[in-house]
This record gives structure tokens, C-alpha cells and sequence, in this order.
């Protein structure tokens, strides 16, 4: 019984911290994108990004900050990883 709660208590302390980590991940890559190509830019990757919980796409999000040349190019390849799973 003792073991039964302390499983499911570590289960629901890992799903939390991962839900935590990816709230945090969407807000730093709304900041470095906002730093970079305008507020603007920033909430609207916010907005494409609200949903994804995939830390490969996180990762694939925030080279395209510091490849892309301006805020539209950001948020048409982030668009294109978030539907299609490729960089545009």
C-alpha cells in the first residue's frame, strides 16, 4: 500500500515537472524571439506554440531563432515544424 502511493506520488511528481519545463520552454523561446525580431514576433510564436509539447520541435523552434533572418521567416518555418515536422 505504502508502495503503491510513494509509485504513484513519484509519477505525479515527474508529470509535473515536465508540464513545468515545457510552460517554461514556451516562454523562453517567446523572450529570445521577442529579443530578436520585435515583440510581436515573440507573441506570435507564443500563439503557434501553445499547444506543442514535443521537445525535439522545442528544439528545432529555437535554432530557427537564431537562423532565421527576420520574424516572418521565424513563425513560416516554425508553422511548417509545427504542421509538417520539417523545417520549411
Amino acid at each position: 500500500m505504502l508502495e503503491e502511493a510513494i509509485i504513484e506520488w513519484r509519477e505525479a511528481a515527474v508529470a509535473e515537472g515536465r508540464s513545468q519545463g515545457i510552460v517554461e520552454t514556451r516562454a523562453l523561446l517567446r523572450r529570445q524571439a521577442a529579443r530578436r525580431f520585435g515583440t510581436a514576433a515573440g507573441d506570435a510564436l507564443a500563439l503557434l506554440l501553445a499547444n506543442e509539447e514535443d521537445s525535439e520541435r522545442f528544439a528545432t523552434i529555437s535554432d530557427l531563432v537564431v537562423d532565421a533572418a527576420n520574424g516572418e521567416e521565424l513563425l513560416r518555418r516554425g508553422r511548417s515544424v509545427l504542421v509538417h515536422g520539417n523545417g520549411g
